[in-house]
């Protein structure tokens, strides 16, 4: 019994010893960005809903787009960032007037231009739209567009001479961290989203 007992509380131990370890090395990703804002829709959202980044790094919402994002450059440029990540366009393909890649090009440009303008020395980066899985893509077809969003984002870092990360690539490494939806992601997704954009930096 005392055996028995004894290899319990050594499991709990190394269990325990574990799970802070992988509390510090989260906290260590999380250090590098705490002077950083991150603008998005929903999935840059769970940033903050996820307890990973404070609610003062992010400046996103449902149904963001580069358009919207504009009117938020004032609180942006108020945080005076070292480093400012975009993730947007999976709102941005879903408009049904017009031809909504030609109006994400234009609001894209407009809005990096602006950050620009009015915070001259931080750093952009801008981040690939994360793909959805197979059962997402058949409920709304038009994300079958992300990569061609994404080739143009690519095109549009090197025309501005900002960042690119790629970060479809974490998402499609880890098809078991995507949510239900097949579009959102579960927790354990933003520290890994973290460390790739870390390597950026």
């Amino acid at each position: 019994m005392k055996k028995l007992v004894m290899c319990f509380l050594v499991s709990m131990c190394i269990l325990g010893i574990a799970a802070c370890g992988n509390e510090t090395s989260e906290k260590d990703v999380t250090a590098q960005f705490k002077n950083s804002v991150f603008l998005g829709d929903s999935i840059t959202e769970g940033f903050t809903k996820n307890e990973i980044l404070p609610k003062e790094c992010v400046i996103a919402g449902a149904g963001a787009t580069a358009g919207f994002t504009y009117d938020e450059i004032g609180g942006l440029a108020a945080k005076k960032p070292d480093h400012v990540f975009i993730m947007l366009g999976s709102d941005d393909m879903l408009w049904p007037k017009g031809d909504p890649k030609v109006l994400f090009e234009h609001d894209m440009t407009k809005l990096i231009n602006k950050i620009k303008e009015e915070v001259p020395n931080t750093k952009i980066y801008l981040e690939s739209i994360t793909p959805v899985t197979q059962e997402a893509l058949k409920e709304e077809p038009r994300y079958k567009n992300i990569d061609d969003y994404n080739k143009l984002l690519q095109e549009l870092a090197d025309k501005l001479s900002v960042n690119y990360v790629d970060i479809g690539a974490v998402a499609k490494k880890h098809p078991d961290l995507f949510a239900e939806d097949g579009i959102h992601f579960k927790k354990e997704f933003y520290p890994l989203w973290l460390e790739e954009l870390s390597k950026s930096l």
